[in-house]
């Protein structure tokens, strides 16, 4: 099934849009469907990130290998789609971490447990990814951030966080944490493709202690048959 194209939103900077221009919409989309939410899947899912779990047996082996890589996510989708990522900020607000927590499903205690160990302030920022040349969406991302750690680690926020990773020559570890499967219908217009999604959080480390809290819905269209077309 095929949605029709997402309203309007913020590109990073010298990004061409994707879909034409919808002018107050952009209001009216983040709006309606909640500016100040994350957007969290209705799970029909979630487990541990094991890759001998039952029900990822059937999971495309691309998108599994996304799902469970350890490596920097727009690294791996430049490696698969043979084009730059760009991240498009959707936006950044400080928030509270104990609203923040209580605003977490109760499906998804580990996502607030991890959430405290930020510490306060707390910063979240939500973005996209997509191909820089086929503007094709890919990702949606969520992500927290202590505030003085946003600032030092994440210099150009109209940049990938794995980019802004590479230029400060920062070395990080990345600990998956949970794996979920489920339904959002914000996301799936943003993404312009149907759900559900496959989407997982997990902890970036630096020197033991953790830097953010990363929360990746990928596009259900990623996976052998998106890539040969």
């Amino acid at each position: 099934m095929e949605l029709s194209p997402p309203l309007s939103i913020d590109h990073a900077p010298g990004a061409v849009s994707p879909w034409p221009s919808a002018g107050s919409a952009k209001e009216t989309f983040l709006g309606n469907m909640g500016q100040a939410e994350w957007w969290p899947l209705r799970l029909q899912w979630q487990g541990e990130a094991d890759p001998l779990q039952p029900e990822l047996l059937g999971v495309d082996p691309l998108l599994r290998l996304l799902l469970l890589g350890d490596g920097l996510t727009t690294r791996n989708l430049a490696t698969l789609t043979l084009e730059p990522i760009q991240a498009h900020l959707l936006d950044t607000a400080q928030v509270e971490l104990l609203a923040e927590q209580s605003a977490v499903p109760k499906s998804m205690p580990q996502l607030a447990r991890d959430l405290a160990r930020l510490g306060s302030p707390l910063m979240r920022r939500r973005v996209w990814l997509g191909g820089a040349a086929s503007q094709q969406p890919l990702l949606y991302a969520t992500s927290w951030w202590n505030a003085e750690h946003l600032a030092q680690y994440l210099p150009h926020p109209d940049l990938p966080i794995g980019q802004n990773l590479i230029q400060e020559k920062l070395e990080t570890f990345r600990e998956v944490r949970r794996l979920y499967y489920g339904e959002a219908e914000p996301i799936a217009r943003l993404l312009n493709c149907p759900g559900p999604f496959w989407a997982r959080h997990y902890l970036l480390l630096h020197r033991g202690q953790p830097l953010t809290v990363i929360y990746e819905v990928f596009s259900s269209r990623l996976g052998a048959k998106f890539l040969t077309g």
